[in-house]
């Protein structure tokens, strides 16, 4: 049940984000690499399908490009400013969806062996967003020519709007709850105070 919680928690601020994209334009080198690395791991994944990859193993280097959430930022931002890009951003952002899944339960079934990896795949998906509500801040609910969609529109912005700090609530309950190994434990403390202090001013 907490899995499946936790789980839903990620994927909920993905879809969010992935309908609410419709409604601003957005592609180029940086997703190109996303959806690259994301295809590269997913093949060594598919290779030994019974041990989800750690940053300590051969592939490790797969694992930290696609779970570094460093890098959305400027996945997003660059897709935004492209025209045309919204579906090539679903797609990968749809595809990375199974590795969040995916880390999440190795995180659940084996504590203390994927601290950092499940840390980084909720941070990324922190940074999705995060960075999915720069657009919806030039989306009107008058701009929409069918009046029935914007009480939609109105619901479905404030929800991703409180999204992000609903986010690091659930880490810090997590970490509260002794999900992380004593040692790293500091290190996601410093991490949710550093995405606290990142969370959007009301």
């Amino acid at each position: 049940m907490t899995h499946t919680r936790h789980r839903t928690a990620l994927a909920l601020p993905l879809s969010l984000t992935l309908s609410l994209w419709g409604f601003a334009a957005h592609a180029g080198p940086a997703i190109d690499q996303f959806k690259q690395d994301i295809a590269a791991f997913t093949a060594a994944q598919a290779a030994n399908p019974d041990k989800t990859i750690q940053y300590t193993d051969p592939q490790g280097a797969l694992a930290r490009a696609v779970l570094n959430p460093g890098r959305i930022p400027s996945v997003v931002d660059e897709a935004l400013a492209e025209p045309n890009g919204a579906d090539q951003i679903k797609a990968a952002l749809e595809a990375y969806k199974p590795i969040s899944n995916r880390y999440a339960g190795a995180f659940e079934r084996l504590p203390g062996k994927y601290d950092g990896e499940y840390l980084d795949s909720f941070e990324a998906m922190y940074q999705v967003t995060l960075a999915g509500l720069k657009p919806l801040k030039d989306v009107k609910p008058q701009d929409i020519p069918d009046e029935t969609l914007r009480p939609m529109l109105e619901a479905a912005v404030k929800m991703a709007a409180a999204m992000p700090a609903i986010l690091v609530k659930v880490l810090e309950k997590q970490v509260d709850a002794g999900k992380f190994s004593a040692d790293f434990t500091p290190v996601a403390r410093a991490r949710i105070e550093a995405l606290r202090a990142a969370l959007p001013k009301p």
